[in-house]
């Protein structure tokens, strides 16, 4: 299956291994910073080291991957986290130099295994120039390298991509470079259920069965998004199962969403579960919407 931007298949950022060489898309700070956070953390946990690119002219060393991640221990990042600024990499003409880099990464990571490290995870943001296609073409031909010398299953990368600051071709081109997409670990996942926070469109995707034994997880999950100022879109293609306690909670919180005149959107129900909403009368409900397939279930 192919999703927006080219990428094919999505894996939870606490799923990556080493080998993989993946891409986020991302369109806010939010996003982004979530998922760096976990991506940093999984590495502290995996005994891996981590390297940070970043394309800030001066870049303020941890300091600036623990502001993005949140974190306030210094210390447990002390040795372990390594940061480096992209300008580094750029000829005396201002153009990105790939291959420069990539001998900086493939040395960082014998240093790596020399000193004991599981592997190297790599992270940055890379968004070239707007306009710039030289540096687009560079940028290419470095995913394309990346790819090579990682599959040696020594490094991991997770290549990020400001939606705001690329261009769409520009977009479409990384997304294409990468097998994969990396998305936010769930925030819940049993045997049964699995919820996943999403940012494009601020939400959440529920899957598999809502019961009376996954009442209290999914209203956690629910609790996630509520302060979400736009609309909450919940994405439900994959719910095998709904009972009424499950359909009550959004409800609930759709009305609460109204008291504060925003909304929630449910997309991809099921024909069976549309005409259980209509029939009860909850499509009505106040902060409910429902997506197009309701209507052309009517």
């Amino acid at each position: 299956m192919v999703h927006a931007h080219g990428v094919r298949r999505r894996v939870h950022v606490g799923d990556l291994r080493p080998g993989d060489h993946v891409c986020l898309l991302f369109e806010s700070d939010e996003e982004r910073d979530s998922i760096l956070r976990d991506f940093v953390l999984g590495g502290l946990d995996a005994e891996h080291k981590i390297l940070y690119l970043t394309g800030e002219k001066d870049p303020p060393g941890r300091d600036l991957l623990l502001d993005r991640c949140r974190l306030t221990d210094a210390a447990a990042l002390s040795g372990r986290v390594d940061v480096l600024g992209l300008a580094e990499f750029r000829t005396v003409r201002g153009r990105f130099d790939p291959a420069a880099l990539l001998r900086r990464l493939r040395g960082a990571v014998e240093r790596t295994l020399a000193e004991g490290y599981r592997a190297l995870r790599v992270a940055g943001d890379l968004c070239p120039l707007p306009g710039d296609e030289r540096d687009l073409h560079r940028l290419l031909r470095y995913e394309t390298l990346l790819a090579e010398e990682f599959g040696s299953r020594r490094a991991l990368a997770l290549c990020q991509y400001d939606i705001r600051r690329c261009e769409p071709a520009a977009l479409d081109a990384f997304a294409a470079a990468h097998a994969r997409s990396v998305e936010a670990d769930p925030l819940v996942r049993t045997a049964d259920l699995v919820v996943v926070r999403t940012y494009r469109p601020q939400g959440l995707r529920i899957e598999g069965v809502v019961d009376a034994g996954s009442h209290r997880c999914l209203r956690e999950a629910l609790r996630s998004v509520a302060a979400v100022r736009g609309e909450v879109r919940l994405e439900m293609s994959r719910v095998e199962f709904l009972d009424l306690g499950g359909l009550r909670l959004l409800m609930s919180f759709a009305r609460a969403r109204a008291a504060r005149h925003r909304t929630v959107e449910l997309t991809g129900l099921l024909p069976h579960l549309l005409q259980v909403i209509t029939l009860i009368g909850w499509d009505r409900t106040p902060g409910l919407r429902l997506g197009a397939a309701h209507a052309g279930c009517r």
